[in-house]
């Protein structure tokens, strides 16, 4: 019988409570919208409209480097994309607890979650480069920034135990089935409800390492949760770049599904092709829903590597590839031929080159309105034209049988009414997230370009539309319109999730 890799956990959570109280009257609001098909979305201020935060984790914050701040912008129904509230938040920001230090990196990871249950949405944002103790330690903390009817406000912190990097990796859903939302970091898993200052209401040890010496890690897993086998309990997906057996740039890139249970999160088992026996080959991002609307959440794999790593089996292409797990009763159904995307794909714009990065961020959302999950795929690496490096973004859509790609759009920031200019190196498309910020039932395309007028960086929003978003209507914002001048920022290196 498989053992459980699941224990109580070691690790050091340490709740802090806020320096700005909350009263009882702002606690009380509407419960946060979610999309029927897709992921649940975050709506901080509980208006039934969706806010979207994005991450500057290497940004100088108060004249210390790499310590990170981010920008939340709150959906509207009756404003311009180009005039919904921003705000900034980090860990100078009243309310919000610790101080802005150097290699911080607050906001590496966020994702969004109801985590105490008062109908409005919070915002986790993981900083495992935070040290705990008078040490350089880099433990890590998650910060919650709680939801509330003027917006986010106050915080509370969950410490790491020392070197655990708590925050390098970080996803939510409900794992035990109880109603209430959990997190998972990929070492340990915080179960709610979670008090404010109590924090959660029980925590176990996680290993997302498939084995091998930590330090072999040569980069961090990608976390992502959904209920691949339909038995109404959220799993979470891994993406793990291991060098066990082998040099650390050599090892295999894994995919572990950790099945949840009415007791959490169960042993991960790693992904193997059912007729090959060889490992899927997990690239560096992976989202999860209901592709084809069965009732079990798919698994989309985001491979921008241009060669394959040994012990996986032989998938990529030349300027990287999405592929597609089923989700079926038993869990991830490698029996069934996995669908693959590249760019030398009948129906999907440009050309597979070295490079590209094709597939290096993967989201899912519906941007037509047709209640389909449709697809959006970052290329930070593609050339245009004459400037390399300068990004671009590809939507695929959904269909009754899943993501096709039939009528497939690219854009960069030469596409017509799309603001700015390709420029060398802004890779346009390092980050990408798709939610209704406007309320009209067709998700925005979020588009993040954290090497825009390097080092300040910037965010696009295209505004979502029937078959295809067309520009028209375009948003981008960088440090300065969020009054923060031309500061070093790298604004758009990431989207809660």
């Amino acid at each position: 019988m498989r053992t459980r890799t699941l224990r109580t956990s070691t690790a050091v959570w340490v709740v802090l409570a806020a320096t700005a109280a909350l009263s009882p009257t702002a606690l009380a609001g509407p419960a946060a919208a979610e999309q029927a098909t897709g992921p649940t979305r975050a709506d901080f201020n509980g208006d039934g409209v969706a806010d979207t935060a994005a991450a500057a984790s290497l940004a100088t914050v108060g004249g210390q480097e790499r310590a990170g701040y981010v920008a939340v912008t709150y959906g509207s129904r009756t404003k311009a994309l180009k005039d919904q509230t921003r705000r900034v938040y980090s860990q100078n920001t009243p309310g919000v607890p610790g101080s802005a230090e150097s290699d911080d990196t607050f906001g590496s990871t966020l994702t969004a979650a109801d985590l105490d249950g008062d109908g409005f949405t919070d915002l986790v944002v993981g900083t495992p480069g935070e040290a705990v103790g008078d040490t350089d330690n880099q433990a890590g903390t998650l910060t919650v920034l709680w939801g509330a009817k003027g917006g986010l406000t106050g915080g509370t912190v969950i410490k790491g135990a020392p070197f655990e990097r708590l925050g390098v990796a970080l996803t939510a859903g409900d794992f035990d089935g109880d109603g209430h939302r959990d997190l998972a970091t990929g070492t340990t898993v915080a179960y709610g409800p979670f008090g404010r200052t109590t924090g959660p209401a029980r925590t176990e040890a996680m290993d997302a390492r498939v084995g091998g010496d930590p330090e072999e890690l040569w980069n961090p897993p990608v976390l992502a949760a959904g209920d691949v086998n339909g038995d109404g309990l959220d799993d979470v997906v891994a993406v793990i770049s291991h060098g066990q057996d082998e040099l650390p740039y050599h090892g295999p890139r894994l995919v572990n599904w950790f099945p949840g249970s009415t007791h959490g999160l169960t042993t991960g088992q790693t992904l193997r092709d059912a007729a090959t026996g060889q490992t899927i080959d997990g690239g560096r991002d992976v989202a999860v829903g209901d592709l084809d609307r069965d009732g079990r959440a798919d698994i989309v794999l985001g491979r921008p590597g241009d060669e394959d790593m040994q012990g996986t089996d032989d998938v990529n292409a030349v300027g990287g590839a999405v592929e597609i797990v089923r989700g079926g009763p038993s869990g991830p159904d490698t029996t069934v031929p996995r669908v693959r995307f590249d760019q030398d794909t009948v129906g999907v714009p440009g050309t597979g080159e070295y490079g590209d990065d094709w597939g290096g961020l993967v989201c899912l959302g519906d941007v037509d309105g047709d209640g389909r999950l449709d697809l959006a795929v970052g290329t930070p690496g593609e050339d245009v034209g004459s400037a390399s490096d300068a990004g671009a973004v590809t939507l695929l859509h959904g269909s009754p049988s899943g993501i096709t790609a039939s009528g497939a759009k690219t854009f960069t920031q030469n596409s017509a009414s799309v603001p700015g200019t390709a420029e060398r190196s802004d890779a346009f498309g390092a980050a990408v997230h798709l939610a209704d910020t406007t309320g009209d039932g067709r998700a925005e395309l979020w588009i993040g370009a954290p090497g825009e007028n390097s080092p300040a960086g910037g965010v696009w929003v295209l505004k979502g539309a029937s078959p295809l978003p067309t520009g028209t209507g375009s948003a981008a914002f960088g440090p300065p319109a969020l009054g923060l001048g031309t500061t070093t920022s790298h604004l758009g290196s990431g989207f809660d999730q």
